[in-house]
């Protein structure tokens, strides 16, 4: 690279960052922003798809339990049973929750105290 090439550069760097070089435009950052945007989308589209990819079973099981569940309590007869059958899910559903929305709980009171100060 020859000398004239370097003081160039650094003459267009010293511009630049000084402000004296080429103009920026709200309408060439929008693009800048919308091109990024763009190309994030990109690359987070199979982690997307991954995501829906995993989820469509566990969601088609979750609304197969709630359509029967709801179809038990309807009946006299099967509601008693369906409430045994389902007491001990919904009370390891408690126990696992319970815990981690404490903690998150204690936090969020915890910041919101130590940001008052």
């Amino acid at each position: 690279m020859s000398t004239y090439t370097m003081n160039r550069m650094a003459a267009n760097a010293w511009m630049l960052g000084t402000g004296y070089g080429p103009v920026v435009t709200a309408r060439t950052k929008a693009n800048l922003i919308k091109r990024a945007k763009n190309v994030a989308l990109f690359f987070a589209a199979p982690f997307v798809g991954l995501a829906y990819l995993l989820a469509f079973p566990v969601i088609g099981f979750g609304l197969l339990v709630w359509t029967g569940a709801k179809a038990m309590m309807k009946s006299d007869k099967a509601r008693p049973v369906a409430l045994m059958i389902a007491a001990p899910f919904i009370g390891l559903a408690f126990v696992t929750v319970g815990p981690i929305l404490g903690l998150a709980a204690a936090a969020w009171y915890g910041t919101r105290a130590a940001l008052k100060v």
